[in-house]
């Protein structure tokens, strides 16, 4: 059975000022709040803010360095951009996540405004609402990482690709590509070659489901490669100029190391991106499966500009997941750059619910619904479980998160209303679609997730954080601005963050083994897991006294042995 469009949303969404208006401001309603009030997450997080830390410390923007010591993992261009927000608002959190928060506003704006063009208003508004109510990247938009900003110009130099394969050869065509890359070269400042090599592959599958016919002229493809290096160049070319070639070799080691090996302990089955677009990318990720049903499916309209745009987010979708699962190296983060194409075919799936009057099919209805009781259940059971970790205590193996939970965190015991609360929601959208009142149910379930988000940022994000590190980074702050030294005895980049690292101390305190044996100056701090604390404790070389063992953590101090300070 069919049902009619809601007219209300196809006119509020063609209604471009408005509609403009109304998504700046709920992301920045949304996206902005509570960014500065929990401290950054090891490792991504505090490693960022910490390059962009000592930038402006040292004033020194073409080499970026993390313990005031080159880091050849990371280009600079979101650093730039976070020293820009961290001199305006401070080395603050809120200055480290600022960037990120401005990135998620700016793309839901770009969707909406691509969405437009393309097609119509109402498919724009819907692609900004399926990245705005997605769990995993509206979560990440208030993070300060490197990956919304990257994944946004990966995106932008794909458009203007595909915005000038169907124009006429000319100058325009040539200035779009060029257009294309400046983005792709800032994408690569900002993380890598992975970017050009994104593209590349995209175009490649492209050029072969066009069966190898030409699809760009050689002036176009110079236009490209030229802007392309000319980006890059601002960087590598200065940078090896000034310094020689250690920064690319080493970069390009790196980037090997990731595709080859499990880096930092993070190879997954082949399978792990699936698993995190499916779940993490709710619900959006649901509604993206109906363009690859044949009722649903791409190709219906009489639009070569949507259809092409079409073919090319089927192609991204399927060269990031398959390259990252490749790929020996995976976190969450990689496969971010497919919530564009997933959040694409999200809305070609409620477009066709909404719009063609599509019935939502019981199927999807009930893995929707069982999905979404899965989160309202596990929100509403994990204060609840925590609250009361002595329950849960003898069922974790990890000695260490054990005594992470030991962490006198406040609770008012009603944060598991969150669960509640969001599964009534998710219900009534349920019973929306039932209904067929398809407008006020696509709202309802993601405009309800996207609250839920906030709330969760609100409420639980804080509290997590002092259990996983709450007590170091406190310990850090307190010894941050005495004439000392304060570091981790596992790998951590909060010490050097929230210890403010002296940028004069002897170059020797780099090295965490001259803090350990060394002839130190000023008195050492130092914090390590309960669980290797007692290596340190039986290492009577060491001389270290220990301050206190709470919460999972040991905290030592060695003193100053005046005896071989002068060796």
């Amino acid at each position: 059975m069919k049902f009619p469009a809601d007219p209300n949303l196809v006119r509020f969404s063609a209604n471009r000022p408005v509609t403009l208006f109304v998504l700046i401001l709920f992301g920045a309603l949304f996206f902005i709040p509570g960014i500065g009030t929990v401290h950054l997450f090891d490792w991504d997080e505090a490693n960022f803010a910490e390059a962009s830390r000592e930038m402006l410390e040292t004033g020194n923007y073409s080499q970026v360095t993390i313990n005031y010591q080159p880091f050849y993992e990371k280009p600079p261009f979101y650093f730039w951009l976070q020293t820009l927000s961290m001199r305006a608002f401070g080395m603050s959190e809120f200055g480290a996540r600022l960037v990120d928060a401005i990135t998620g506003i700016a793309t839901l704006v770009i969707v909406y405004l691509i969405g437009s063009s393309i097609l119509t208003p109402l498919f724009g508004f819907l692609w900004a609402l399926a990245f705005f109510g997605s769990f995993m990247p509206h979560l990440f938009f208030k993070s300060g990482i490197i990956d919304p900003v990257f994944n946004l110009l990966i995106f932008l130099g794909l458009w203007f690709i595909i915005k000038a394969l169907p124009a006429k050869p000319d100058k325009r065509r040539v200035l779009t590509l060029a257009l294309s890359g400046l983005f792709i070269g800032l994408a690569t400042l900002a993380k890598g070659p992975v970017a050009f090599l994104i593209i590349c592959l995209t175009m490649l599958v492209y050029w072969v489901t066009v069966r190898f016919r030409p699809i760009l002229r050689r002036a176009e493809i110079a236009a490209f490669l030229l802007t392309f290096t000319a980006v890059c160049s601002v960087f590598f070319g200065i940078e090896t100029i000034s310094h020689g070639p250690a920064f690319i070799l080493n970069f390009i080691a790196y980037q090997v190391r990731l595709f080859t090996t499990g880096d930092a302990g993070q190879g997954r089955p082949f399978y792990f991106h699936f698993l995190v677009i499916l779940f993490g990318c709710f619900p959006a990720s649901f509604f993206a499966i109906l363009p690859f049903l044949r009722r649903h499916g791409p190709g219906r309209l009489q639009n070569e500009k949507f259809n092409l745009v079409t073919r090319f987010m089927f192609i991204l979708f399927w060269v990031v997941l398959i390259l990252f699962s490749i790929v020996k190296t995976k976190t969450v983060l990689y496969s971010s750059l497919a919530w564009f194409p997933v959040t694409y075919l999200a809305a070609m799936g409620l477009r066709t619910i909404i719009l063609d009057g599509r019935p939502l099919g019981k199927p999807l209805r009930f893995c929707l619904s069982a999905f979404a009781l899965l989160l309202s259940l596990c929100f509403t059971i994990f204060p609840i479980a925590v609250i009361n970790s002595r329950w849960i205590a003898p069922l974790i193996p990890d000695r260490f998160a054990v005594a992470c939970l030991t962490n006198p965190v406040r609770w008012t015991g009603f944060e598991f209303l969150l669960g509640i609360g969001y599964g009534l929601a998710a219900g009534a959208s349920m019973y929306l679609f039932a209904k067929s009142r398809p407008a006020a149910a696509v709202l309802g379930l993601f405009g309800s997730s996207a609250l839920c988000v906030l709330v969760f940022s609100a409420i639980f994000t804080g509290k997590i954080e002092q259990y996983c590190q709450g007590g170091p980074v406190a310990f850090y702050q307190e010894y941050a601005t005495g004439n000392c030294y304060v570091r981790s005895l596992f790998k951590s980049y909060t010490d050097l963050f929230y210890g403010r690292t002296k940028r004069y101390a002897d170059p020797r305190s780099r090295d965490r083994q001259w803090l350990l044996h060394g002839p130190i100056d000023h008195p050492a701090y130092f914090v390590c897991r309960v669980t290797e604390a007692p290596g340190y404790d039986r290492d009577t070389s060491l001389h270290l006294s220990k301050i206190k063992e709470e919460y999972g953590f040991t905290y030592y101090r060695r003193a100053v042995d005046t005896t071989i300070v002068g060796r």
